[in-house]
């Protein structure tokens, strides 16, 4: 399949994009308060680490046995990611709003885990991120558990993607990242069912802003 009219959408549509007034700034400024929620994201779980917190009894994990996923849980990620990046490329409103869900999502998760403290669930089997190792922070975090960001990142690239088969794609990728988090028990049911609200929390709250502020949708 040629290649030609998907680079031809992509270069249209950010033509069109960059031609309305203030898009390139509210790129950049989304981006800059994207990075520095994320890596003040890696600061504060390095300290939620040394906090004590909850053991929670959760019969649904004594369903399963506990077995090592985290080659299919950050396969499913990271393919995850790449795949929509490539739907979303010739969408740059859509990638633009996703980085402000995310932003929300980052900054909601942080405050539910400091007020929602967990020890890890009892036979956990702990994931190791690979590309996440360049932090080297010398710590395993085990602690960062209400709630999951793996489903919950799933879910906010279900969210972005335009209507399609994609979306039915993802949204199954979402049911088996959330069931292999609970297999490894990285993770209580509770933290990958709440995952999605939360989602669908901070994309209602991007949306509202930007109607309130006149931003459009860019959908």
């Amino acid at each position: 399949m040629s290649l030609k009219p998907y680079k031809n959408s992509v270069t249209q549509s950010w033509r069109t994009f960059w031609a309305a007034p203030g898009r390139r700034i509210e790129l950049f400024f989304s981006f800059i308060i994207l990075t520095s929620v994320m890596l003040s994201k890696l600061r504060f779980l390095q300290f939620n680490e040394t906090r004590a917190g909850r053991v929670l009894r959760d019969p649904l994990l004594n369903i399963f046995t506990p077995l090592d996923l985290s080659g299919l849980i950050f396969f499913l990620i990271y393919l995850g990611i790449i795949c929509a990046i490539i739907v979303l490329l010739p969408h740059p409103g859509r990638i633009l709003i996703g980085m402000q869900v995310y932003t929300v999502y980052a900054a909601l998760r942080m405050l539910a885990m400091f007020i929602v403290p967990l020890e890890p669930p009892e036979g956990i089997i702990p994931l190791t991120d690979p590309l996440m190792s360049w932090a080297s922070t010398g710590v395993q975090m085990n602690k960062d558990l209400f709630f999951s960001g793996h489903t919950a990142t799933m879910f906010i690239l279900y969210l972005m993607l335009p209507p399609g088969r994609w979306r039915w794609v993802f949204l199954t990728g979402v049911f088996v990242m959330a069931t292999s988090l609970i297999i490894q028990r990285v993770h209580y049911s509770i933290d990958v069912i709440a995952a999605p609200f939360f989602c669908f929390g901070a994309h209602a709250f991007v949306l509202r802003m930007r109607k309130i502020a006149g931003l459009g949708m860019h959908f």
